[in-house]
């Protein structure tokens, strides 16, 4: 969704500028000197939305030379680009390259064109995710087209979501299952491929891992499964799960993870009563965009979870009726 479509909500607050007089900095990475290149094409616009995992800035800007210490006190920043050019301290950086900052870093940055991105500021430093393994400064990750188009139809729809919001209690619900479908797609392109490989003869001990995680899933009963809740309970880094989910199923915690809670949805929704419904059977499970959970779930079990809800209402009814 371009950011011109997107309106303000209860929990998304948008700002528009046509004239670089009134045009004010936003402070998510720090503040610098913005020059306009073109001062009679200028407009901007943003879209700010703050979420429990931090504050994330969808930004079109405009033509010109920025001149900053951009960066963070706490936590980690990133600026995840849409469409995307500039020379910056001396360096090209095009729509594949996401900025990773720890601290602050001075910026000289020729952009010469309008640019649109995503500027977030993460509260924790995501080391347990293996993001960055740097102390400090400023620092580029070089992605693949495939993951990168993934992180930006997420942040789509997240704001998206947030700009149709009407009740800003529901979306702080969402706040967790939005979290661990962003910190997935994240994980996809900023932990390099070789630090997810299991080292050699480490199999047994990510099978009993694993084997630990299926133990915690179970006592977690209904409660929705997040990545970094699980990683706490077992006392190891969402790293370190990551990997023996991978080198055990071959597929990402954030899959496994998400298979999990597909089934059970599927059981709630096999054995529930008759006010349960399909919606509320997918957010108490974390799914929180729900055109995605159904076509997922037709994948994996081949018809609609409302048929799935049917079937178990006739099966109960006729069970009650005996």
């Amino acid at each position: 969704m371009p950011i011109d479509r997107l309106k303000p909500s209860r929990v998304l607050h948008i700002e528009r500028f046509s004239d670089f007089s009134e045009f004010r900095a936003h402070e998510v990475l720090g503040l610098g000197t913005s020059t306009p290149l073109r001062p009679r094409e200028f407009s901007l616009s943003r879209a700010i939305l703050p979420l429990q995992a931090g504050l994330f800035v969808l930004q079109r800007a405009f033509a010109r030379r920025y001149d900053a210490e951009i960066g963070t006190d706490n936590g980690i920043g990133l600026v995840v680009p849409f469409s995307f050019h500039s020379i910056t301290n001396g360096t090209e950086v095009d729509s594949s390259t996401i900025a990773v900052m720890r601290g602050k870093a001075p910026v000289e940055s020729i952009e010469q064109q309008p640019n649109t991105y995503v500027m977030l500021r993460f509260n924790s430093d995501m080391r347990h995710r293996g993001w960055a393994d740097f102390n400090s400064g400023l620092a580029y990750v070089r992605t693949q087209d495939d993951p990168m188009a993934r992180l930006r139809v997420i942040f789509q729809k997240t704001f998206a979501l947030a700009s149709a919001c009407e009740d800003a209690r529901q979306f702080e619900a969402l706040n967790r299952p939005i979290q661990e479908t962003l910190l997935a797609a994240l994980d996809e392109v900023l932990v390099p491929a070789e630090a997810r490989a299991p080292r050699r003869g480490s199999f047994d001990k990510h099978r009993k891992l694993i084997k630990q995680l299926d133990e915690v899933v179970e006592l977690f009963g209904s409660k929705p499964l997040y990545s970094d809740d699980l990683a706490t309970a077992l006392g190891v880094s969402a790293r370190t799960l990551q990997i023996a989910t991978q080198a055990v199923h071959g597929v990402s915690l954030h899959h496994y993870l998400r298979l999990k809670r597909m089934w059970a949805v599927r059981i709630q929704l096999m054995t529930g009563g008759s006010g349960l419904t399909v919606k509320a059977a997918a957010l108490g499970n974390g799914f929180w965009h729900l055109g995605d959970f159904a076509m997922g779930y037709k994948r994996a079990f081949g018809e609609a979870p409302s048929e799935t809800l049917a079937r178990g209402r006739d099966f109960t009814g006729a069970f009650a009726h005996q």
